[in-house]
């Protein structure tokens, strides 16, 4: 990564602190990454590249205190598990800066692939305030309770804010860049314009076959990217063994739709002359395999049997995005619902990352809205902290810790 020789005056020096502040800023490049392809912002994508330096600093520092922290066999070893943890996130960090300079060194992407990105698991749109909307003057935190999508930057008078205070209040013209699950979309964007917006159709691009099949392969690879982040802190977050190694499921996974990928695109290279298009499908195949890499370098602390430094967990906690536990009870609130009815998603901006059903055992990721949810399923969710507490109001919410330890 660059400019490491920089003098560092770097704060926090808290190991927990440091820690937080990695998770939510690789999180965040990665955001700001499939919002640079999704909008072709460069403003974002100089963003990305701004928060490298940020995650350069923050890796040095990480394993500078945890050398420091080390006595003794037994800690010498769960801060070495965190050390693996932190050197993953940077991976999935430099897999955002190489998306980021698809858009910066104008390779490019086709452009029925911008038509797409509402069908990644949890979604990214952008939508400017109107004058007549009825949430002028109303601060980003409502909107963000009221339609459960996290705003994530906003831009006001040129100027773009990046994960703006919740008390901002909207003004006409303002632009919002927001995530969250599909679900929440129409209630954003409800909200914001007073209507539904239509998804602009694929089909008046007259896409070639062999570029609808990399397009589809990719958005697939972007969902499985997305899956694999999340899996690989829950097994942390839970030290659950089972849920690393569906890591690793995911990541055979990935492997195999990367070769495919490429294929395509070899095949794609005989009908068109435009070789930086080739080169953008190309980096965008290989970052996103890259984190699923990474990911698997997370759920392999947990495989390995070390026991990881509780300091982790207590960071994972305190993050801008928690990981959570749910196990159904019988005749709860939830018990008996579908996706759709229980209202997590749409209501509270919660995504179910995965659900073990206890009929069969097995996991099902990013469960779709008819799946039913009963008594005994384990829902591994995920969202803001205040949403995440307001569920215990629901059913009963583990603690996460000392599981399977």
């Amino acid at each position: 990564m660059s400019k490491t020789s920089k003098q560092r005056k770097l704060k926090p020096v808290n190991l927990k602190d440091i820690i937080i502040q990695m998770k939510d800023t690789s999180e965040l490049m990665l955001d700001l990454a499939f919002s640079t392809i999704l909008f072709e912002e460069d403003y974002f994508a100089e963003e990305v590249l701004e928060l490298e330096e940020k995650m350069t600093e923050l890796c040095f520092k990480a394993r500078e205190v945890v050398m420091l922290a080390s006595k003794g066999i037994k800690e010498v070893e769960s801060l070495s598990a965190i050390l693996q943890i932190i050197q993953a996130a940077e991976k999935v960090s430099n897999a955002a800066v190489e998306m980021a300079t698809i858009e910066l060194r104008d390779i490019g992407l086709p452009k029925a692939f911008f038509k797409t990105m509402h069908l990644i698991e949890e979604t990214i749109t952008s939508l400017v305030v109107p004058e007549n909307s009825t949430v002028v003057g109303k601060r980003l935190d409502y909107i963000e309770k009221e339609t459960g999508m996290q705003i994530i930057t906003m831009k006001r008078n040129g100027q773009w804010l990046i994960k703006p205070d919740g008390k901002i209040t909207l003004k006409a013209g303002d632009r919002l860049i927001a995530k969250g699950p599909f679900e929440a979309l129409s209630n954003f964007e409800v909200l914001i314009m007073g209507k539904h917006v239509m998804m602009p159709s694929i089909s008046e691009l007259m896409e070639p076959e062999s570029q609808r099949k990399i397009r589809e392969m990719l958005v697939e690879m972007m969902n499985l990217s997305q899956l694999s982040v999340d899996l690989a802190y829950s097994s942390t977050i839970f030290y659950n063994k089972e849920i690393a190694d569906e890591v690793l499921k995911v990541e055979e996974r990935m492997d195999r739709m990367q070769e495919a990928v490429e294929h395509e695109i070899l095949l794609f290279a005989k009908v068109t002359d435009n070789v930086k298009l080739l080169r953008g499908l190309l980096r965008l195949a290989w970052a996103l395999e890259t984190i699923a890499d990474a990911s698997v370098e997370m759920a392999n602390v947990v495989l390995s049997g070390v026991s990881l430094h509780p300091i982790f967990v207590s960071a994972m906690e305190e993050s801008d995005e928690v990981i959570s536990k749910i196990e159904v009870k019988p005749n709860s609130k939830l018990d008996g619902l579908t996706v759709t009815e229980c209202g997590l998603q749409s209501d509270m901006g919660i995504q179910i990352v995965t659900i073990r059903k206890a009929l069969t055992g097995k996991w099902e990721y990013y469960p779709k809205g008819d799946t039913k949810i009963e008594a005994g399923d384990v829902l591994i969710i995920k969202g803001s902290k205040e949403s995440i507490d307001s569920l215990i109001n629901l059913t009963t919410m583990e603690s996460a810790p000392n599981e399977s330890r």
